[in-house]
């Protein structure tokens, strides 16, 4: 079997050295800055559009998103220290790896195309796609959130004025819940957003097709604020995306925002792996194939 023809496996891979087998909340805990609680920011019965302001509000406070000081592991599995990186709305860096091996885990997206690599994988590839592309790949399957949704992950969630909104749902435990139509290539998605009902925090988002099968969740927890932009950012992020069988976490310690890194040019750019061929995930004969693993 050729590069082309596995390459996809990579993202199944990935869930083997991605995260921490830390259980997802069910509620969203740890609204603290020190040992104060946040603030109340909505009213009690808010409206749709206060919500949307009251999330944007937040997010629009970070232009960059740095964390140096992060753990990223799977139950069963060693955990690797990890930073991770983000300038909405589609600059977006993680990288993995440990004391003795060296770099393991390398995802990227700059202005252009997003990439992939996990030094484990074999054959030993480089994928890529470009994000005008990617609509039409065999990528959106296996890793159905798109670049611009990669911030979403940290937090830093907006709901896109060309989708269609409706809400707020009540929730029983006290928490609301937005719905959204997606516009997709291939058929309308549907998006929903759980949050505090008094602080706008979001604790859940989740993706389904229009059939109403689940292609990925985010839950995110231990939210603090942060300092110098203001804004109440998640340390603990829980990701699924079921039909590639990923679940991982990402464990933050420490989180520095709107701060120009060391070399942004570098921290954007894909990177070349020596030993590791570029495939394009929007090459026609990429086709999904098992898992691929080595011994």
């Amino acid at each position: 079997m050729t590069a082309s023809s596995r390459v996809l496996a990579l993202l199944l891979v990935v869930a083997s050295v991605a995260s921490s087998g830390a259980s997802c909340p069910q509620v969203l805990r740890g609204y603290q800055v020190g040992t104060m609680p946040l603030p109340r920011t909505l009213p009690a019965q808010p409206s749709l559009e206060q919500i949307i302001t009251a999330v944007h509000d937040n997010t629009q406070r970070v232009r960059s998103y740095a964390a140096t000081q992060a753990v990223l592991a799977v139950p069963g599995v060693p955990r690797l220290s990890a930073r991770v990186a983000c300038e909405p709305p589609r600059r977006f860096r993680l990288q993995a790896q440990t004391s003795i091996t060296g770099p393991e885990l390398d995802i990227g997206s700059n202005d252009d195309l997003f990439w992939l690599w996990l030094r484990q994988h074999k054959p030993p590839i480089l994928a890529y796609c470009r994000h005008d592309q990617y609509g039409r790949s065999a990528a959106r399957r296996m890793l159905p959130i798109r670049a611009d949704w990669m911030p979403e992950l940290l937090g830093l969630v907006s709901f896109r004025p060309g989708d269609r909104h409706e809400g707020p749902y009540p929730l029983p435990d006290g928490r609301i819940e937005i719905r959204s139509r997606i516009a997709a290539d291939d058929g309308e998605l549907f998006k929903s957003t759980i949050l505090d009902g008094t602080t706008a925090l979001v604790a859940e988002q989740h993706l389904f097709t229009a059939a109403g099968e689940r292609l990925a969740s985010v839950r995110t927890s231990r939210h603090r604020v942060d300092a110098p932009s203001g804004a109440a950012l998640p340390h603990l992020v829980e990701v699924s995306w079921p039909a590639s069988g990923v679940d991982f976490s990402l464990d933050i310690a420490a989180i520095t925002t709107n701060s120009a890194g060391a070399d942004p040019g570098q921290l954007w750019q894909m990177p070349a792996y020596p030993g590791y061929e570029p495939v394009d995930l929007a090459d026609p004969s990429v086709v999904i194939g098992p898992p691929s693993r080595s011994q």
